[in-house]
């Protein structure tokens, strides 16, 4: 997902700066935005090909987390079954018991949420159990500040690389992780990811920023739309925001 956006926002700058560039040249505004198309299009594409030529043929980490997420956490629970047939597997619904530790999957893109950990403290605190794991498909250091904190339980906190690295080795990765994600489907959640009230405040940051430089330029019309085009994406932003409210 991260590689999209970044591709995503290599196009975009791309497109303003040859759009800046262009601007020295007479011609029509149509041509220019062609061009400029054209121009951002082509070195996102060789960008991606330089990038990613050796791992066409490879099942990446993120195709896995992408793969669990969409698969949901049943599927995470019967790939870990696959690494633990020589010793004991046990689901407990809410986890599930590998070699006696306690093993909490989280499945989803959304980071996991402080209520959900102590949850799952509880639980192991009241089966007697005094080693657990938390595994997610992200990556957050304020809960895993938070994880630390706990005194007895242990609790360790990581992404599924260490799973997806014993998965490849004993050449278990499922083959239908290749699938690609419906476009509609990844047209939404890069809407839902870029936009979010975060990234509004960001948006109107840039924009104040570039309104500033204006006034100190000889091409302030030039940054006045860029800040005109920042102060629509963080008005995007703060609607979805209240949007997802109601």
């Amino acid at each position: 997902m991260s590689v999209i956006l970044d591709l995503f926002l290599l196009t975009i700058i791309t497109f303003i700066a040859s759009y800046i560039c262009l601007s020295f040249l007479t011609m029509s505004i149509g041509v220019k935005l062609l061009c400029c198309v054209l121009i951002s299009v082509v070195i996102s594409s060789l960008v991606k090909k330089i990038l990613f030529k050796n791992n066409t043929q490879q099942i990446n980490y993120r195709k896995f987390v992408t793969y669990l997420i969409w698969q949901g956490e049943d599927k995470a629970k019967e790939l870990l079954s696959n690494l633990c047939a020589d010793c004991d597997f046990e689901d407990r619904g809410e986890y599930v018991i590998a070699d006696g530790k306690a093993i909490f999957l989280w499945t989803k893109y959304g980071a996991i949420s402080a209520d959900t950990i102590v949850k799952f403290y509880r639980s192991c605190k009241k089966d007697g159990i005094s080693d657990a794991y938390v595994l997610t498909t992200n990556s957050d250091k304020k809960m895993m500040a938070l994880v630390k904190s706990f005194g007895d339980v242990t609790l360790t906190f990581s992404t599924f690389k260490p799973i997806y690295k014993k998965l490849k080795q004993q050449e278990k990765l499922p083959d239908d992780i290749r699938e690609k994600i419906p476009a509609a489907q990844l047209l939404k959640l890069i809407f839902h990811s870029a936009f979010t009230r975060k990234n509004g405040f960001r948006f109107v940051g840039v924009s104040l920023l570039l309104l500033s430089i204006s006034f100190f330029t000889p091409f302030g019309k030039y940054y006045l739309t860029l800040a005109s085009i920042n102060i629509i994406l963080a008005l995007v932003c703060l609607v979805k925001a209240l949007k997802d409210k109601t």
